[in-house]
């Protein structure tokens, strides 16, 4: 089913990719931010299914930014613009829901995933009470099962260059332990603080033309899937570095409310193991 629907993709972005294993413990000074050894924990990917005409949308953005203000770094929120309420709204060049913020890869997902109701969510692709696809109102618990556990996952980005229309980064992932089955990782590129129309059910009027939309998904760095990191096993104290180079910037985004997430995730599950977020500007 995914390489059909891959084949909706518009636009793959160019960009130089380079990949490299180093079967030795890293230092666990290394990075900004990352550590490397004891007590790595399991950070929580929220991706919020949106769209700028569903009404409710913002009262389940409002949760999200709850949420980040209690877990901090632990939680990784992206708005994935996707469906129907997140098409423009005809007469197009009218200035009133003109803006098209879907990207094929968003559009992969809700079709993959089969999200079929807005608001909704994806909390690091688990299973929660029997479904993938999470309501709002159940993000807090959702989270919280899974947010803080030990991991054998470390992901952070080693180095991070942004120029005047480009950028590069280099992202290293250790594993504390061995770690079996195929894994992937993914590079999203996400504009935060993005202001523009939005209907919201507690605003009045209920169309509010200035808006913010947090954490908007603008671009996958390496493909609606990822590329592989892990292929049947890893050992213990592998690291693996992960390079990208000139992604061009698209003129229109603000690259000071910009930012990149990377994020591992089970191919055969699914699900999101590990994830980390690096802001352009701190």
């Amino acid at each position: 089913m995914r390489k059909t629907l891959q084949s909706l993709i518009l636009l793959i972005p160019a960009v130089l990719f380079s990949c490299d294993y180093v079967d030795e413990p890293i230092d666990p000074n290394a990075g900004n931010g990352g550590g490397g050894g004891e007590g790595i924990t399991r950070k929580v990917l929220l991706e919020d299914m949106t769209g700028h005409t569903c009404n409710n949308c913002p009262g389940a953005a409002r949760i999200a930014e709850d949420l980040q203000d209690i877990y901090g770094e632990d939680l990784v929120v992206v708005g994935v613009h996707c469906g129907g309420f997140s098409a423009p709204v005809a007469p197009i060049g009218d200035g009133y829901f003109d803006t098209d913020f879907r990207t094929p890869d968003g559009i992969i997902y809700q079709q993959t995933f089969q999200v079929s109701f807005f608001p909704a969510g994806l909390v690091s692709r688990s299973i929660f009470n029997g479904s993938r696809i999470v309501s709002e109102g159940s993000w807090s618990t959702a989270v919280a099962d899974i947010i803080g556990q030990p991991s054998p996952f470390e992901l952070w980005f080693n180095d991070l260059d942004v120029g005047a229309n480009s950028v590069s980064a280099e992202i290293k992932l250790h594993f504390a332990e061995a770690v079996e089955g195929d894994h992937n990782l993914v590079v999203y590129l996400t504009e935060d603080r993005v202001v523009d129309w939005q209907v919201d059910s507690e605003a009045s009027p209920t169309d509010v033309p200035d808006y913010e939309h947090r954490h908007v998904l603008r671009a996958n760095l390496n493909g609606t899937w990822g590329v592989p990191v892990i292929t049947g096993s890893v050992a213990a104290g592998d690291t693996v570095t992960l390079n990208y180079s000139n992604f061009t910037l698209d003129p229109a985004w603000n690259a000071a409310n910009c930012a990149l997430v990377a994020y591992v995730y089970d191919v055969t599950t699914d699900e999101v193991m590990q994830a980390e977020e690096r802001k352009f500007q701190p």
